[in-house]
């Protein structure tokens, strides 16, 4: 039987979700992260697939969202990206505690926001295993110029946007340390799953697509696989769930 389990490590909220009969074993953990305005709740699908396959998903609440959640102004998504950045160690640590961690079997997903926050993850922890980025990008700066000219930007007036366009610059620096695009040699043949909707207008797949292809044919990234489905928005179809899951399974098998 599958069960959830409702915790917190230092203020960070998650679900964990497992098979009841491993609760308390040593299994490989996935990291999953929601997207924008959404919560650990609205991810539970992806920690039941992972758990069917004799995994624990650890679903955690990022920052402003779920019982974190406060209302969001709009332009808080680097602040999360962020302190995702800052909490998974955290989160691992206390798997590690609880004496569940099994160091050469831990990865991290997650979806829009939390493929965003998975590549910037992966770029920054040499100890993650594998991962798995459901239409995310690797370049912070890129997109969030792209976001300037995007359906996020209905409504906002021209002044704004400049504005906007400003405060990108100015952060710049900021944003480039997140970005695996900068340093996609830190790959270094882990294994990355990365996976994209054609017709996405909220995160957009030519960017993700234009990473994957610049990066396909070098050493180290002989174990990035990429899919897709044609014709898919802004949202992640269930298939796409299992086979994040099954990418999971062969890989820490």
């Amino acid at each position: 039987m599958i069960q959830i389990d409702y915790r917190e490590v230092n203020g960070i909220p998650y679900a964990e979700v497992v098979d009841a009969s491993f609760k308390d074993k040593v299994i490989p953990i996935v990291v999953f992260y929601h997207g924008w305005t959404g919560s650990k709740d609205r991810v539970v699908t992806i920690g039941v697939e992972l758990a069917k396959r004799g995994m624990r998903a650890i679903l955690p609440d990022q920052l402003l969202h779920g019982d974190r959640g406060v209302r969001l102004i709009g332009g808080e998504i680097w602040e999360i990206v962020a302190n995702n950045i800052k909490e998974l160690p955290i989160i691992k640590e206390e798997m590690r505690q609880r004496g569940l961690l099994d160091e050469a079997k831990f990865g991290v997903s997650g979806l829009s926001m939390g493929g965003i926050s998975t590549y910037a993850l992966f770029n920054q922890y040499p100890d993650i295993i594998a991962a798995a980025s459901l239409m995310g990008n690797a370049d912070p700066a890129r997109f969030a110029k792209w976001t300037i000219s995007s359906v996020w930007m209905t409504g906002v007036t021209k002044e704004q946007c400049d504005a906007l366009e400003a405060e990108i610059e100015k952060n710049k620096a900021f944003l480039d340390a997140m970005a695996l695009a900068k340093h996609p040699e830190r790959i270094n043949g882990r294994p990355l799953f990365l996976w994209h909707g054609t017709t996405d207008d909220k995160v957009p797949y030519e960017l993700n697509k234009e990473f994957y292809e610049t990066i396909k044919d070098e050493p180290y990234a002989k174990n990035v696989e990429w899919h897709e489905t044609p014709g898919q928005g802004h949202i992640v179809p269930h298939q796409v769930f299992e086979d994040v899951a099954d990418f999971f399974q062969r890989v820490f098998q």
